[in-house]
């Protein structure tokens, strides 16, 4: 029975991939075809062996290179593992405490209908589902090792890094699925969300209190190869995920990381196999745990096929009734329409999306960076804190706008009725771009707060190095994201609004190069405005403050060069608004959604 249910499953997966070359009859499909084939054969395929070094090179340079290739994964080995560990063992808790839902097995409607009546064991039809997971992880895996496998600091080839992404894929879906189960047993027992998440949390607090409490007051592990900037980061790192109770907990995630970041084959083989036993038990554990699955399969298999026809008409909700809740703050009789969409937009997105949680969430990072400020015990902690948050912020701006979408993406296909309110287009617009504004702008402050708090210059420092500087320049930038945030979403909505049979496609039917395509012409085109937009911008404050600097101090010309540089940014966003609105004046849904 199980190579019949293997064989429905290969089955499947041919017949989705000939539905997607029959695509490609589409020019749409052909377009984003070509350009998503393009990208990876250009940016992986084309140099999928690592480079050689250059064979004009004397022996003495060519055995140095070697030498340092060789060394530098062995010398980012701890930190590397450590920092893994942790990482993972932060997303395990989270599947402990996150879920609400009762567990349940992802069949779909069809799969229920012909496989739950069918002379089948339930074990088969457990295993049937788990394989099918695996061959997702598998996917995923050879996915990332295209953009892992030439990394000389990782170690290992691209043979090693698939097989440790997929280990790792899989481990955690395994685990994930065995944590609904057995929250749904204890559900069933009576123990209530609140419990399980207060005994959780406290039980992980607990343990990294005692892990920091233990931690040894001599020197930290050194990680000599690490930069100077994050290298009080790694040895904090190494340090707490070799520390008990917590060094506990993280050692059967460290067998499983082990085969990524194995340097040789020998030392793959040795790892291999623990890492295996333990996904081999995860495997067991979700198998075991699998029981009276079918009631909630049945249930899920109906909410996916809401959330399916949902996406198909274009609404980002299924069928499934949202639960009620207060809205995110006072709407007033009259006033400006746009906050009006402000207030709608934000009651679709997540509830912690509100003042009273960013506040907290301030409050929070002001504590902890002032701590990190103050250890003492390794030198420049909190700078090396501060790089991977720039890094992070610059991901967000440039990113962000693909996941916030509660703007006239997520109204689409209620453009029809968008348009009969007697408002100007462009009010339409800036009142459907002000939430995803607000979420990234939110979303920006806190790591601004925190890089201000975490760089800020020493008592007595001179120069560009003052606090009056420094403070003018966080205020300067926080004074200027919001414009940014709103230069961002212009060119995702300009997409929706100006090729809307694309943009369907790419929410009704993901999956297939066709549409990463199609999804990678919108970011190019993305970035390419916000270079071009900011050029002007960058310009007028560059010149201001190379003009005023000598007559009002550094400070005070960075004021001055914000405002300026607000002004070009708020023209720009402006004239973006104005003719998103005159194109969506001009819109006919049905013409263009029409094949």
């Amino acid at each position: 029975m199980i190579r019949a249910l293997i064989y429905l499953r290969l089955t499947s997966a041919r017949n989705w991939v000939l539905a997607r070359l029959r695509r490609l009859r589409q020019p749409k499909y052909l377009i984003g075809a070509v350009v998503g084939c393009g990208y990876f054969y250009f940016f992986f395929f084309r140099g999928f062996a690592r480079p050689a070094p250059p064979r004009n090179l004397n022996p003495q340079a060519l055995q140095a290179i070697e030498a340092a290739q060789a060394q530098v994964p062995a010398d980012w080995l701890p930190a590397m593992s450590a920092v893994a560990a942790l990482g993972l063992l932060a997303i395990l808790t989270l599947m402990w405490i996150v879920p609400t839902q009762r567990a349940a097995l992802g069949f779909t409607e069809a799969e229920i209908a012909f496989l739950f009546p069918a002379p089948v064991k339930r074990t088969a039809l457990v295993h049937f589902r788990l394989l099918s997971a695996q061959l997702r992880s598998l996917v995923g895996a050879l996915v990332l090792t295209l953009f892992t496998h030439r990394a000389v600091i990782l170690g290992g080839n691209a043979l090693t890094h698939a097989v440790g992404w997929w280990l790792v894929f899989s481990s955690l879906s395994l685990h994930y699925s065995g944590a609904r189960f057995t929250l749904t047993q204890l559900a069933e027992k009576g123990v209530v969300l609140w419990r399980r998440r207060a005994v959780i949390g406290a039980a992980v607090i607990a343990v990294v209190a005692v892990s920091l409490v233990r931690l040894p007051a001599g020197p930290k592990p050194s990680a000599p190869v690490v930069e100077a900037a994050l290298r009080p980061l790694a040895e904090l790192a190494i340090a707490v995920a070799d520390t008990a109770p917590l060094a506990w907990l993280l050692a059967p995630v460290r067998l499983v990381v082990a085969p990524f970041l194995a340097l040789d084959a020998m030392a793959f083989l040795k790892a291999l196999f623990p890492a295996l036993a333990v996904v081999g038990l995860h495997y067991l554990w979700v198998v075991r745990r699998a029981v009276a699955f079918e009631d909630a399969a049945v249930d899920y298999a109906q909410e996916r096929a809401a959330r399916t026809a949902a996406w198909r008409d274009g609404r980002s909700r299924g069928a499934t009734p949202a639960k009620g809740r207060a809205g995110p703050f006072r709407l007033p009789g009259t006033g400006r329409p746009e906050i009006a969409f402000l207030w709608k937009n934000l009651l679709s997105a997540w509830p912690y999306f509100t003042g009273r949680v960013w506040l907290g969430a301030a409050a929070v990072t002001v504590a902890g960076c002032i701590w990190l400020d103050q250890q003492t015990v390794i030198p420049e902690l909190a700078t090396g804190a501060a790089v991977p948050l720039v890094i992070f912020a610059g991901y967000v701006l440039v990113v962000g706008p693909q996941f916030a979408r509660q703007d006239i993406r997520s109204d689409l296909a209620q453009a029809d009725i968008l348009k009969t309110y007697p408002l100007p287009g462009w009010q339409i617009i800036l009142g459907e771009l002000l939430t995803p504004a607000a979420i990234l702008t939110g979303i920006m402050w806190l790591l601004l707060l925190a890089i201000a708090i975490l760089l800020r210059p020493e008592a007595g420092a001179e120069g560009a190095h003052t606090l009056a500087v420094h403070a003018t320049g966080a205020l300067a930038l926080a004074l200027l994201t919001p414009p940014l945030a709103l230069l961002q979403l212009l060119v995702p909505n300009a997409a929706a609004l100006v090729f809307p049979s694309w943009f369907q496609a790419t929410r009704t039917r993901g999956g297939g190069p066709e549409v990463m395509g199609q999804r990678m012409i919108f970011f190019f085109a993305q970035l390419l405005t916000m270079i071009a937009a900011l050029l002007p911008a960058a310009a007028v404050a560059a010149g201001t403050v190379l003009a005023l600097h000598w007559l009002v101090g550094l400070a005070a010309a960075l004021a001055i060069a914000a405002l300026a540089g607000l002004a070009v940014l708020a023209g720009e966003v402006w004239c973006g608004v104005w003719w998103l609105g005159a194109r969506f004046e001009k819109l006919d849904l049905s013409a263009e959604l029409r094949s």
